[in-house]
């Protein structure tokens, strides 16, 4: 059928789907775990390390990021790129490609969940959405955290998708404000938690198309190849 991948063809597009959504889950539920110690940082300003917990919370949420969510970024573009070349009819929503990151936050959180997909290119339109909430949370949200913790902007990985009139200079310092970086920091795994159900739907929907052993399979593949992150395990405290 036009515009449809081929069950050979869609077998390697929902391994990189699925890839993602177990990549990205763990990604939110680390974002989740951060912002329980940045309220207990909040809580207690006087601590005699409260500096060095600080810092130490910047490392973590570099790393969920700069190293953790970028694997899941990368794969969504993977398997898009890979739903493209087998003939797929992808819906692109060329808006949210030119939106400042805020207005992207904003229209995406508006968007929420519609109607739940049926077909291919319903499902391939979940995964662009993944994308773009998973690119804003990490070109925009966690770097600014990250600077409203330590007072200086991180590293971007790669380029900027684009200019947004509302970003400073990274070199330039920034005042500490944990009021500030836990807004941030919510409003990231706000796009985190719609990033998880999005890809959750596409992937169920993009099983539909192939023999459930072989979609088993891929689960079973995937569960045991998914990058989470290099640092292992993520830490308890």
């Amino acid at each position: 059928m036009a515009g449809q991948v081929s069950e050979m063809d869609l077998e390697i597009v929902l391994m990189q789907a699925m890839t993602a959504a177990k990549n990205i889950r763990p990604q939110r539920d680390r974002l989740l775990q951060l912002r329980r110690r940045l309220e207990q940082l909040s809580l207690s300003p006087g601590d005699d390390d409260h500096a060095g917990r600080i810092k130490k919370l910047a490392r973590d949420l570099f790393d969920v990021y700069y190293i953790g969510i970028e694997y899941g970024a990368r794969t969504l573009l993977t398997c898009l790129k890979l739903a493209a070349e087998g003939g797929a009819r992808l819906a692109v929503n060329f808006a949210f490609a030119t939106m400042p990151d805020e207005q992207l936050h904003d229209a995406l959180v508006a968007q929420r969940l519609p109607a739940r997909p049926t077909t291919q290119t319903e499902a391939f339109s979940r995964v662009e959405v993944t994308l773009h909430a998973v690119k804003v949370l990490q070109d925009h949200h966690v770097p600014r955290c990250i600077e409203h913790l330590v007072g200086q902007r991180p590293p971007i990985v790669g380029e900027r998708r684009k200019a947004d009139p509302s970003d400073k200079a990274q070199d330039a310092d920034t005042a500490v404000d944990l009021d500030k970086a836990r807004d941030y920091l919510d409003r990231a795994i706000t796009l985190a938690d719609l990033a998880v159900k999005h890809i959750d739907l596409a992937v169920a929907v993009i099983s539909r198309f192939l023999d459930p052993k072989e979609v088993t399979s891929l689960s079973h593949f995937t569960d045991e190849t998914t990058y989470i992150s290099e640092k292992g395990p993520y830490p308890s405290d």
